[in-house]
């Protein structure tokens, strides 16, 4: 005999998914990382001598794209708990020169609901060159491709049969929100002038 899952869970099911799918990018850019910066590495883990340049160089440019990739990770995970909840959304699109019979391009993009996350969609510059590539010429670009109801859906298909957006959505929303004040921290104790016994 079978239980049923609590509610609980079928509720917030997504959110295990969700963050699967943003630790992945994160885990294999930290393979690539310690792959790199292994070349340079002995088998002790100490730099090999004659290659403390070239380590530097590499530690420079893994930690650039680390903190290029940060402020992306960090607002795709701040959408998952912000309230009302985002979540992903797979949307179904045909653009006016979609062929007939064509299977609908398939985007993935976070929002609140189908209509929050359409509309996200059709403001990701991406999103809007992919129009422009598939939109024969003269055709209207104004609007954003016909969704299809019928095929659009909360969650997400398997990898591999969409394209995923929340990257750049999450980055386009860092780039547009003012940065955040830094935490005001602790004054630091006043200096020791003098020994006492």
């Amino acid at each position: 005999m079978t239980r049923p899952r609590p509610a609980a869970y079928t509720r917030s099911s997504h959110l295990f998914d969700e963050l699967r799918t943003l630790l992945g990018p994160v885990q294999d850019m930290q393979r690539r990382h310690q792959q790199r910066l292994g070349a340079y590495r002995d088998d002790n883990g100490e730099v090999v001598e004659g290659e403390y340049a070239s380590y530097d160089d590499a530690r420079l440019e893994t930690a650039i794209e680390a903190s290029d990739a940060l402020d992306g990770f960090v607002a795709q995970l701040e959408a998952l708990v912000t309230s009302p909840p985002q979540r992903a959304f797979t949307l179904a699109l045909r653009s006016s020169g979609h062929e007939e019979g064509n299977a609908p391009w398939l985007f993935v993009v976070n929002g609140t609901d189908a209509d929050d996350a359409y509309d996200s969609l059709t403001q990701l510059p991406g999103f809007r060159a992919w129009l422009e590539d598939t939109c024969p010429p003269g055709s209207s670009r104004d609007g954003g491709g016909d969704l299809i109801a019928g095929q659009s859906h909360p969650g997400l298909r398997p990898p591999g049969t969409y394209i995923d957006l929340r990257a750049e959505q999450a980055r386009t929303q860092a780039e547009r929100t003012p940065p955040r004040s830094p935490q005001t921290l602790p004054a630091p104790p006043p200096p020791v002038t003098g020994r006492t016994r």
